[in-house]
C-alpha cells in the first residue's frame, strides 16, 4: 500500500508519460487478479484455458503441416501465395473466436479514470496492452511451421521474415477491428448487422471483376489475396504503407471510440424510473412469493441492459439454429442433429443460469435477510428457465414434419434439460461469487467464465445427453433409449424441491463468505 501511495503520489505531483504509467499500470492489474475473490477457482480456470490453448495450437501446427505438404505441391502459386489464398478463411474464424478470449480496452479502465492522469493515457495502456497480447501470437503457430516446411529453403530468409511480419501486422489490424466492433456491439446490438458490410469487404474479390462488373467466383477470390501475399512477400512499398495507414487509422478509431464511450457512461444522468400502478402479470399472484420471484425475473429482463442483453442473444441464438437445423440439409446426418438438438435447449442455461446469483449480488444482502428467501428465488428460476425450453421445442417442430428428429426426441431432451441441465447450472448458486454488473457495459467488470466449475458444468450439461444416449443404444434401441432419458428428466423435475433445498442448504453454510465476495467485486 505504500508504494502504491507513493506512485500516485509522484502522479499528483507531475503528469506521468505512459512510458512511465506503463509497468505500474501493468502491476496493478496483477495485483488486481491475485486480490479478486475468485482468484484461487480463476487459477484452475486460467489452467484449463492455457490447456484448451495448448490443443488449439497443436491443431494449428498439424495443419500448418498439412498446408505445407499441399503447398510443395501446388505449381501454379509459390508456397507464400498459397497461404496468403487462404486469408480471408482465417481471418474470418480469427475475429469470431476473438469473442471469447479478447476484452476491450474500456472494461479494465474503471478503477484509474478518476485519478489524475491524463484523459487518454490510460486508454493508451489498455490499447497497448492488446496490440502487446499473446493473443495476437496464436495464429503465428499456423504460419510459422508453414514458413519453415515450405517457404524459407524455397524463397530465403528475407522473403520468410517479411511473409511472417505481414501476417502479424494483418493480426494487429484484426484486433483493433474486433475491439471497435465489440465496443459497438455492446453498445447497442444492432451494430450486429455491421457484420454484413464488414465480411463484404473481406470477401469483396468474390464479386468484382477487373472491369468491375459482378460475379461470383471463389478462384477470383484466391488469386486476389494470393497477389497481394506476393506483394508483402516481395516488400511492395505500396502494400506495406497501406498496412500501417489502416493499422494507424483502426487504431486511433479505437482509442477515440473506447474514450467516448467509458467517459459518456461515467457522466450519464440516470434516468427517471416511471412506477406505474398497474400490476403485470396478475396471474402470478396466486404464487405467492414464488410468484413474486418469477415477477422480478422478468421485470429484471425488461429494465436491465445486461440482463436483457443476455437473454436476447440467448433467444436470437435459439432462433437461428432452429431455422438452420430445421430447413437446411447442412446438419442432416443423426449425430450431428443431436448434438444440436441439447446446444438449442441448453442456450439459456449456459448463457443465463450458468452465472446464476453474479446478477443478484447487487442486492445479495437484502435476500440474504428473508427466511428460506434464497430457496423460493432459486424454485422461480427453476420454473422460469424450464417453462421457457417451450420456445426451441416450438421452433423445432419443423425437424419432426421434415423427419430430421422424432417428437420423441424432442422430449427426451427437453426434459432431460430441464431436470439434469438446470439442475447442473444452478449448482452454481453456491460457487458463484463475484458480482456482475446488472446496467454497466463498458466500465464494469466482465462476464466471462472465471471458474473450473463453470468450465467443468458447461462441458457436462452439453455433453452428457449425448453420451448417454449412446451408452443405452448399445443395449436398447433408439427409442427405447431416448425414453429412459426422458424418464431421467422426469425424475428430476419431479425430485426439484428436494434438491433445490440441498442446493439451499450448502449456500447457507457459506452466505457470508459470499456475501463478503459480492460485495466486494461490486
Amino acid at each position: 500500500m505504500k508504494i502504491v501511495h507513493c506512485t500516485w503520489s509522484m502522479v499528483n505531483k507531475k503528469m506521468l508519460t505512459i512510458r512511465q504509467l506503463y509497468p505500474i499500470l501493468r502491476n496493478h492489474q496483477k495485483l488486481s487478479e491475485r486480490r479478486s475473490p475468485m482468484f484461487n477457482q480463476g487459477k484452475v480456470a486460467k489452467f484449463m484455458a492455457y490447456l484448451m490453448v495448448g490443443l488449439l495450437v497443436m491443431y494449428l501446427i498439424g495443419f500448418s503441416i498439412s498446408l505445407a505438404l499441399i503447398a510443395t505441391d501446388v505449381r501454379n502459386m509459390t508456397a507464400y501465395e498459397f497461404m496468403y489464398a487462404f486469408l480471408p478463411f482465417v481471418l474470418t474464424l480469427d475475429f469470431f473466436a476473438r469473442f471469447m478470449l479478447q476484452q476491450t480496452p474500456a472494461q479494465q479502465v474503471k478503477p484509474y479514470v478518476l485519478l489524475p492522469i491524463p484523459r487518454y493515457t490510460c486508454i493508451d495502456f489498455f490499447i497497448i496492452r492488446s496490440l502487446l497480447s499473446y493473443g495476437n501470437l496464436v495464429m503465428m503457430f499456423l504460419y510459422v511451421p508453414f514458413a519453415l516446411m515450405a517457404v524459407v529453403f524455397a524463397e530465403g530468409l528475407g522473403l520468410t521474415l517479411l511473409f511472417l511480419l505481414g501476417f502479424y501486422v494483418i493480426e494487429l489490424i484484426l484486433s483493433q477491428v474486433y475491439s471497435i466492433f465489440r465496443t459497438l456491439v455492446s453498445h447497442n446490438m444492432l451494430y450486429w448487422i455491421g457484420i454484413i458490410p464488414l465480411l463484404a469487404l473481406v470477401a469483396s474479390p468474390l464479386f468484382f471483376n477487373a472491369d468491375w462488373s459482378l460475379t461470383v467466383s471463389l478462384d477470383r477470390l484466391i488469386r486476389g489475396y494470393a497477389h497481394l501475399g506476393s506483394w508483402i512477400c516481395n516488400g511492395n512499398a505500396i502494400a506495406w504503407c497501406s498496412m500501417f495507414v489502416i493499422l494507424g487509422i483502426v487504431t486511433a478509431i479505437n482509442r477515440r471510440l473506447q474514450h467516448k464511450f467509458v467517459y459518456a457512461e461515467l457522466s450519464r444522468e440516470e434516468k427517471a424510473i416511471k412506477v406505474s400502478t398497474k400490476q403485470s402479470f396478475k396471474f402470478l399472484n396466486e404464487w405467492g412469493v414464488i410468484g413474486e420471484f418469477l415477477r422480478l425475473e422478468m421485470f429484471s429482463i425488461r429494465r436491465n441492459k445486461n440482463v436483457r442483453k443476455a437473454f436476447i442473444s440467448a433467444n436470437i441464438i435459439v432462433l437461428v439454429l432452429s431455422l438452420v437445423c430445421s430447413f437446411s440439409s447442412v446438419y442432416d446426418d443423426l449425430g450431428m442433429v443431436r448434438f444440436w438438438l441439447i446446444y438449442n435447449f441448453s442456450i439459456y442455461g449456459a448463457m443465463m443460469l450458468l452465472r446464476i446469483m453474479t446478477f443478484e449480488g447487487n442486492y445479495i444482502e437484502r435476500l440474504m435477510m428473508g427466511h428460506h428467501t434464497i430457496e423460493q428465488l432459486l424454485v422461480a428460476k427453476f420454473y422460469f428457465y424450464s417453462a421457457i425450453l417451450l420456445f426451441p421445442f416450438i421452433l423445432m417442430i419443423p425437424m419432426v414434419i421434415t423427419g430430421k428428429a422424432s417428437l420423441l426426441m424432442l422430449f427426451s431432451y427437453m426434459a432431460f434439460t430441464a431436470g439434469v441441465g438446470n439442475f447442473l447450472f444452478m449448482q452454481l448458486a453456491v460457487y458463484n461469487k463475484q458480482t456482475a454488473p446488472l446496467n454497466q457495459k463498458f466500465t464494469g467488470r466482465t462476464m466471462v467464465e472465471n471458474s473450473w466449475i463453470m468450465i467443468f458444468i458447461e462441458i457436462l450439461a452439453f455433453t452428457m445427453p449425448i453420451l448417454l444416449i449412446k451408452i443405452f443404444m448399445v443395449f436398447a434401441s433408439e427409442n427405447t433409449a431416448y425414453i429412459i432419458l426422458l424418464a431421467i428428466g422426469l425424475t428430476f423435475i419431479g425430485t426439484h424441491r428436494l434438491w433445490l433445498g440441498n442446493i439451499y442448504k450448502r449456500l447457507n453454510k457459506r452466505k457470508y463468505e459470499n456475501i463478503e465476495a459480492m460485495m466486494a467485486t461490486r
